[in-house]
């Protein structure tokens, strides 16, 4: 099955943890998002970030997403790993398995999202129930 929904960021706190002189500063930032389409919901999420000097980064993520997809409701727990360059972020996104509840029990899959800077993101998954 395939579900596409628009993430919309509703809170984004980015903290620094580590910056040396002349090396990519690390960062972890907390995220609440809301999501329309063919997952409606919310969603938490926390990156590990590092940011090189031209303001590029790379991240690693965990988000619990919390609603429904398609007529099935539960959270479930996305793995992201991805880049920002140039404006732009993308990730691929791997659906945890044993990560999901309620009716959501058993879902696996892949996925990615694509995020322009200051705008919302596209998520696109594909995923499948054991």
């Amino acid at each position: 099955m395939k579900a596409t929904a628009q993430r919309i960021y509703k809170s984004w706190k980015e903290d620094a943890y580590d910056e040396l002189d002349g090396a990519p500063k690390l960062t972890q930032s907390r995220v609440t998002n809301t999501f329309v389409g063919d997952i409606e919901g919310e969603s938490w999420e926390e990156y590990l970030m590092m940011y090189r000097s031209d303001d590029s980064c790379s991240y690693i993520g965990l988000e619990r997403i919390i609603g429904k997809l398609g007529e099935r409701s539960g959270s479930f727990v996305v793995q992201g790993i991805g880049t920002y360059e140039n404006g732009m972020a993308r990730a691929s996104l791997t659906i945890i398995p044993g990560s999901g509840t309620g009716d959501l029990v058993g879902i696996r899959g892949q996925g990615e999202y694509v995020a322009p800077k200051g705008q919302y993101s596209t998520v696109t998954l594909d995923y499948e129930f054991n």
